[in-house]
């Protein structure tokens, strides 16, 4: 499937059309993360941002010490990092992939890039952020 296809299958950007995504999706890497890989490291500068394709992550605060403690999980369609990625900060929580988890990655400069062009992707995900709970149990 291209890279525009999966773009198009996600909440986030199945409002814009084909040639719209067309000029995101060279900016675009698919990855896929077998189970129990760390996708991404809490305390770490965000310098990108995933689209959960198929498969599920969880969000875990402390990995690798006694507290750890998965706060939440992402299936098909939810995004994480965007956060970190977006205001340049370092990760809330760390992700790993829960199953054999796909998910397509956005370097930060290109979606910074991307969001200026499309104010509603940035709407978008502003009202995802909001909609989670202050402690961050949706996701890092």
């Amino acid at each position: 499937m291209e890279i525009t296809d999966l773009l198009k299958q996600t909440p986030l950007f199945a409002e814009l059309d084909r040639a719209d995504l067309e000029l995101l999706a060279p900016s675009v890497r698919v990855e896929t993360y077998p189970a129990g890989r760390v996708i991404l490291r809490e305390g770490r500068v965000g310098t990108a941002f995933y689209l959960v394709v198929s498969g599920s992550a969880e969000a875990i605060k402390g990995l690798g010490t006694p507290e750890d403690a998965v706060i939440g999980t992402m299936g098909a369609g939810n995004f994480f990092g965007e956060i970190a990625t977006m205001k340049h900060q370092p990760r809330s929580a760390s992700v790993r992939a829960a199953t054999e988890t796909q998910c397509l990655m956005i370097q930060r400069l290109h979606l910074d890039s991307y969001v200026e062009q499309f104010p509603s992707v940035l709407a978008k995900v502003e009202a995802a952020l909001a909609a989670r709970p202050l402690d961050g149990h949706k996701g890092p």
